[in-house]
C-alpha cells in the first residue's frame, strides 16, 4: 500500500454517525426489497419461466445437455438453467427456490465487495461501514424489482456476481506475486478468476465480455506469462464454443449495423444508466439524456489518479466499472430497433446500479484517501445520505409496480386453476398462450407450480368446510362485469368488480365463488385502479379491484362471491352475487 492509506485519517464523531446512518439505509434498503419479494410472491413461473416447463411437457430432461446448451435469444443459460431444474426436480417449480437464489446471489456479491475493501483497499471503520452502505443500497435498490420477483432472473445477477469474484481473484494473485516477485506462486487464485469468467460467460452472454478486460488487467499489472497466456486460451476457447452454431435473434438489432448510428446507441446506454435516478418512462431531449455521459466522465476523471496509484480495490472498482459500461453498451448496440423505452426497464439496474455502486465506492477511496481533505468525506457522505432519501422517496412506484405484478400473476393462477382459459389474462404470463396451454396439463398432472398450492384442494369442496367461520359485516363490494368467456374447455365465466376487507382495513387475501355453495372458482384482488367509484367510500387503498372466474353455472343457481379475510384461521365473508 502506498504511504497515504485509507486508515490515516482520524474520524471525527460526526462522520463516525454519519456512517452508522449510511450503513443503517443500506441494511434497510435490503429490508424493503425482501419485503417486495414477499407480497409479490407467486409460485407461477414468469414470462421465460415457462419455456423451462414446456421442456418438460415435451418428456426433455431439464438437465439434458442439448437443453442446457441451447440458445435462449443469444444467450446460452448453461448455470441458470441448472437453477431452473433444481427448482423444477425438487421444489415443484414453485419459484420459491429461484427468488431465494436471487437474493442470496446478491447478497454473495455484498459480501465480496465488503470484504474486498478490507483485503485490497485496507479500509476499516467509518470507511467501511460507509461503502458497505452503499453496496447494499445499489444492490438491493428496488429499482431493480423485475430480478429480485421473477424466478427466470437468476440469469441476471450471476454475471455481476462472477465478475466481481474474477476481478477480485485476479488482484489477490497480483498481491501475492508482488511479495513473491521471484518465488513460486499458489495457482488457486488465478483458477478462481478463470473458473469464476466462465461461470459468467455460461449464465448471461455480457459474461464473455470479461475475457478481454482480464487479458488487458494482467498486462497492465505485469503479471507473469502463465496467468496471461491462461486468460488467453480460456477465453478463446470458451469464447469459440460459445459461438459455435449460434443465431443471432432475427428479433434483435444487428450490433455491427447499429455502430453506423452512434448517437442512437449512446442516448440508449445513457438512458440504460441514468433511469436509475428515475420512476417512470420520461422523453427528455438529447441533451438531458446525454448529460449523465458528461457527468461520469468529470467525476470519475479525477478519481482515477486514485487507481492510477496501484490501489488493488480501486483496480477492482475500475475493472467492474468497464464490465458494466461495455455491458450496456453491448445491449444498446443489440437492443437498438427497440423502444427507448426498454433502455429503462427494470431488469437492467443490476447493472447500471453496480456501476453507480463502484463509481461512489472510487470517490470514496479517494476523498479518504485525500491528507488533510475530510471535508471532502463528508460532503461524499452528506451526498450519498441524499441518494439513500431519493431511493426512500421513489421506492414508491417499484411497489406499486410490484403490487400490479403479484395480481396478474394471481388472476392468472386463478385462470388457469379453475379451468377458465380467459386468453387476455394469461397474455400477462407470456406471449406465446398456446405453448403456455398445452404445458398446463403436464403442471395439473404432477402437480407443479400453482397446482401445487393449497388453493387448489379447496376447488369442489362445500364453502363451510374450507371456511367455518363465515362473517357477512366484515367486507364489502361489488360485482361491475360479467363476461362470457368460451373456451375448449368449456365455457366460464370473468366477473370484475371491487371488494374490501373493511375488519382489517385491506384488500382480501382473495375472491373465491360458490355454485349452490360449493367452491368451484376463485379470483385475485388487487387490481389498480379500482373500477368504481364507490370503492371511493372509506377504502383506504387504490388497489380494492379483483377479477374472478368460475366455470360457466348451470341456469338458475346460486352463485355467490366472498372475500377471503386476513384473520387466523382465514375466514369468508359474503360481499356480492353477480
Amino acid at each position: 500500500m502506498n504511504a497515504a492509506t485509507p486508515q490515516q485519517q482520524a474520524p471525527s464523531r460526526f462522520t463516525s454517525l454519519l456512517s452508522y446512518a449510511i450503513l443503517l439505509g443500506g441494511v434497510a434498503t435490503i429490508g424493503v426489497t425482501l419485503y417486495l419479494v414477499v407480497i409479490s410472491y407467486s409460485s407461477l413461473p414468469y414470462w421465460d419461466g415457462w419455456t423451462q416447463f414446456d421442456v418438460a411437457a415435451r418428456g426433455d430432461s431439464s438437465f439434458s445437455p442439448a437443453w442446457l446448451w441451447q440458445l435462449h435469444n443469444e444467450h446460452r443459460l448453461v448455470i441458470p438453467k441448472l437453477f431452473l431444474g433444481v427448482d423444477l426436480r425438487l421444489f415443484q417449480g414453485r419459484q420459491s427456490f429461484l427468488l431465494a437464489s436471487i437474493f442470496v446471489i446478491q447478497l454473495l456479491h455484498l459480501g465480496l465487495l465488503s470484504w474486498s475493501m478490507r483485503v485490497l483497499g485496507g479500509w476499516g471503520g467509518v470507511l467501511w461501514r460507509t461503502g458497505t452502505g452503499l453496496a447494499a443500497f445499489c444492490l438491493f435498490c428496488p429499482a431493480q424489482w423485475q430480478n429480485f420477483i421473477w424466478g427466470f432472473q437468476v440469469c441476471f445477477v450471476l454475471p455481476q456476481l462472477f465478475a466481481t469474484l474474477s476481478f477480485l481473484s485476479l488482484l489477490l494473485y497480483w498481491t501475492e506475486s508482488n511479495r513473491k516477485p521471484d518465488g513460486p506462486l499458489s495457482s488457486k487464485y488465478l483458477v478462481v478468476s478463470v473458473l469464476a469468467a466462465l461461470g459468467a460467460s455460461y449464465s448471461l452472454s455480457n459474461g464473455n465480455l470479461l475475457w478481454p478486460l482480464l487479458i488487458v488487467a494482467a498486462l497492465y499489472l505485469r503479471l507473469r506469462r502463465t496467468p496471461v497466456l491462461a486468460f488467453v486460451v480460456t477465453g478463446a476457447v470458451s469464447t469459440a464454443f460459445y459461438l459455435y452454431h449460434y443465431v443471432r435473434p432475427p428479433e434483435h438489432a444487428d450490433p455491427i449495423a447499429s455502430l453506423r448510428t452512434p448517437l442512437a446507441v449512446l442516448k440508449y446506454w445513457a438512458a440504460y444508466f441514468a433511469s436509475s435516478w428515475t420512476h417512470h418512462d420520461f422523453h427528455a431531449s438529447e441533451l438531458i439524456v446525454l448529460a449523465p455521459i458528461t457527468i461520469v466522465i468529470l467525476v470519475l476523471l479525477p478519481a482515477l489518479s486514485y487507481a492510477r496509484a496501484f490501489r488493488p480495490f480501486a483496480i477492482q472498482l475500475v475493472l467492474i466499472m468497464l464490465f458494466c459500461a461495455a455491458t450496456g453498451l453491448v445491449t444498446a448496440a443489440g437492443r437498438l430497433n427497440f423502444s427507448m423505452g426498454q433502455a429503462l426497464s427494470s431488469r437492467y439496474q443490476t447493472v447500471a446500479l453496480l456501476f453507480w455502486c463502484c463509481l461512489g465506492l472510487l470517490l470514496l477511496g479517494a476523498a479518504f484517501a485525500r491528507p488533510g481533505k475530510s471535508d471532502a468525506f463528508v460532503l461524499a457522505q452528506l451526498c450519498l445520505l441524499l441518494i439513500l432519501g431519493r431511493g426512500a422517496v421513489i421506492a414508491r412506484y417499484p411497489l406499486r409496480a410490484v403490487r400490479q405484478h403479484a395480481f396478474e400473476q394471481n388472476a392468472i393462477a386463478a385462470s388457469l386453476l379453475t379451468g377458465v382459459q380467459d386468453r387476455m389474462t394469461l397474455s400477462f404470463a407470456y406471449p406465446r398462450t398456446d405453448m403456455l396451454l398445452l404445458t398446463v396439463p403436464y403442471m395439473k398432472a404432477n402437480r407443479l407450480s400453482v397446482f401445487a398450492d393449497r388453493v387448489t384442494a379447496t376447488l369442489g369442496k362445500p364453502l363451510e368446510s374450507v371456511f367455518p367461520d363465515t362473517r357477512p359485516d366484515d367486507c364489502m363490494g361489488a360485482v361491475e362485469s360479467v363476461a362470457r368467456i368460451d373456451d375448449l374447455t368449456g365455457p366460464g365465466l370473468r366477473i370484475r368488480g371491487w371488494a374490501w376487507d373493511r375488519k382489517h382495513q385491506q384488500i382480501p387475501e382473495g375472491i373465491v365463488v360458490t355454485t349452490g355453495g360449493i367452491i368451484n372458482g376463485l379470483g385475485a384482488a388487487g387490481e389498480w385502479p379500482p373500477r368504481s367509484h364507490e370503492t371511493d367510500r372509506g377504502i383506504a387503498s387504490d388497489h380494492a379491484g379483483f377479477v374472478a372466474f368460475t366455470p360457466e353455472p348451470p341456469a338458475d343457481s346460486a352463485v355467490r362471491l366472498y372475500t377471503i379475510l386476513g384473520s387466523h384461521p382465514p375466514a369468508a365473508c359474503y360481499f356480492a352475487a353477480p
